[in-house]
């Protein structure tokens, strides 16, 4: 019951204080008013009667004696003491107007929706109280604004998830990425080995293991040396084949030719036929065709092909393979080493390529097939780790990358948006470039690139409370988060600097470009809005964090 008693005290207190405090004074300083005497608030040694409060005339130097009139309206806002006329706007949020627009013969609804402001009706205007329908339009659109402000740290809430999973992904993919490289390094290490070993077998061409019996490795070589000298052998006869084969087919085109010289008519006007019978005659000019063959290379052919004349057991004591025993044409008599030098260089390449023979020594960059494939699978194992080693670079400068608190920027990388403003669509895109493109000819003008993340003082665009007029929306438009993007490195200017851009961030459910300026020369300002910064803690001039601010607004 006594509790009851004094808050009944206390609001009658209240209610008397708001009813004898004079004009232009808020509740909560109505008691300095009191009284039968005023003393000015920051000059106490300045006393006036309450009588003099409100009288049209400034007497104290921080105009505190005058809140309802425009008597000090002339004092620089520095050495003001009160915060202007104070708008009750019951039924609405109260307000503070400046002195100057106190009876100023308009009405001030933006600031004074209860018209308090014109009590002298100046000019015969006479202001009407429109708080309450001002106030229920305010409560709507505020109701409106609170939604989409839980909109946007609903979409905040969920990039800061998805940019979570992203960073875990990403640090994951290090670590599978790191041990990758390290088991390529082994596999790498391993491949040079087995191409070393593949050089080596080339250069000794001991292809295959000894038989029971054979002994060590010079049995080894003799037995290699010995198998390949009865390959070329046989390769040989079948180069001598093949002569043969050629030769028989050279003689019927020889007949044919002889008798389309007896046959033909000279006076039948045949170009071709003529064009023919003169390569015949300067061929049969020749002193030699090919179709003789020379008796004394053929005896040394049919002696080379015959019995084998090598004692190979005379070579037990070599301790490398000779290079004669790779260069066939070292058994070949001088008159025909020409003839079968093509056909002996391409065989032996085959032979090559198939493991079967060592390369000579005079024929560079013909390898066999086992070490090319040694080869290949080393360069594909390199270019393996070079790519990982690459991605593995990406990923830890990405991880390093600012992406904001919580790393909310992360899941918008990459992210465009734009907007027609004029004569140009501007576009940026998070963490990417911004442009400038003509909508006439389809131009385009670099902006810059993003440098960095700033953090200022949040801004609030709204301004003062119980704004409501033709322009109510658009002077209540969600205040600047206190975020900045920095866009650098763009186009030069002509006479200028390079472009810039500050992308300036306010607190939206979905990502818009709501304005573009050119504040200076090739230096513009973006506002963007974008869930990321909706529950952003930037902290602004109350210490108060975005994300503390928009939970209570809700």
């Amino acid at each position: 019951m006594r509790q009851n008693n004094l808050l009944l005290l206390l609001t009658s207190s209240a209610s008397v204080a708001i009813a004898t405090a004079p004009r232009g004074v808020s509740p909560e300083d109505a008691r300095l008013y009191a009284g039968s005497a005023f003393t000015c608030l920051t000059h106490p040694s300045i006393t006036i009667p309450t009588s003099q409060v409100n009288d049209d005339f400034c007497d104290c130097p921080d105009g505190s004696d005058e809140p309802g009139t425009s008597a000090c309206a002339h004092l620089p806002h520095s050495a003001l003491a009160i915060r202007g006329f104070h708008c009750r706007n019951e039924q609405h949020t109260p307000a503070f107007l400046p002195l100057s627009r106190v009876n100023d013969g308009v009405c001030d609804y933006e600031i004074c929706c209860d018209g308090s402001d014109e009590y002298a009706h100046v000019g015969g205007v006479s202001c009407k109280n429109r708080c309450a329908e001002i106030g229920i339009a305010a409560r709507k659109l505020q109701a409106e604004r609170e939604r989409l402000r839980g909109d946007g740290v609903k979409g905040w809430a969920e990039l800061v998830k998805k940019a979570q999973i992203m960073r875990k992904e990403a640090e994951d993919e290090v670590k599978t990425t790191e041990v990758k490289i390290e088991g390529i390094e082994g596999k790498v290490k391993g491949l040079e080995r087995e191409l070393r070993d593949a050089e080596e077998k080339e250069r000794r061409r001991v292809v295959r293991a000894p038989k029971e019996g054979e002994g060590g490795k010079v049995g080894v070589l003799v037995g290699t040396a010995k198998e390949r000298s009865e390959e070329l052998r046989a390769g040989l006869e079948k180069v001598r084949e093949e002569r043969d084969a050629a030769l028989e087919r050279l003689k019927k085109a020889e007949g044919i030719l002889a008798a389309l010289k007896e046959g033909y008519n000279p006076n039948f006007n045949d170009e071709g036929v003529k064009t023919a019978v003169r390569a015949w005659e300067e061929y049969l000019a020749q002193e030699e065709t090919s179709t003789k063959l020379n008796d004394a290379e053929e005896r040394d052919l049919d002696d080379l092909l015959g019995e084998d004349p090598v004692d190979w057991d005379e070579f037990l004591e070599v301790d490398e393979p000779q290079s004669d025993l790779y260069n066939i044409e070292a058994y070949l008599p001088e008159s025909i080493k020409v003839w079968v030098h093509d056909k002996l260089h391409d065989f032996r390449q085959i032979l090559v390529e198939n493991g079967i023979l060592a390369p000579a020594p005079d024929t560079p960059g013909i390898e066999s097939k086992a070490v090319n494939a040694a080869r290949a699978a080393l360069k594909t194992a390199e270019s393996e780790e070079r790519n990982n080693r690459a991605r593995l670079t990406a990923l830890n400068d990405d991880l390093n990358t600012a992406y904001g608190h919580n790393d909310v920027f992360r899941p918008l990388k990459g992210e465009c948006i734009d907007a027609d403003v004029g004569e140009y669509k501007y576009e940026f895109c998070f963490h990417g470039k911004a442009h400038q493109k003509s909508l006439k000819d389809s131009s385009s003008t670099s902006l810059g690139s993003f440098a960095r993340i700033e953090y200022t003082t949040p801004e609030d665009v709204g301004g003062q409370h119980g704004l409501f007029d033709a322009g109510w929306e658009e002077a209540h438009e969600e205040g600047l988060s206190g975020v900045v993007l920095k866009y650098d490195n763009g186009q030069q200017c002509w006479n200028g600097p390079k472009r810039s851009v500050n992308v300036e961030l306010y607190c939206s459910a979905v990502n818009e470009l709501r304005s573009v300026r050119e504040e200076e020369k090739c230096v513009y300002r973006f506002e963007v809005g974008t869930p990321a910064v909706c529950g952003d803690r930037v902290e602004d001039a109350k210490g108060e964090s975005m994300e503390e601010r928009v939970r209570d607004e809700l």
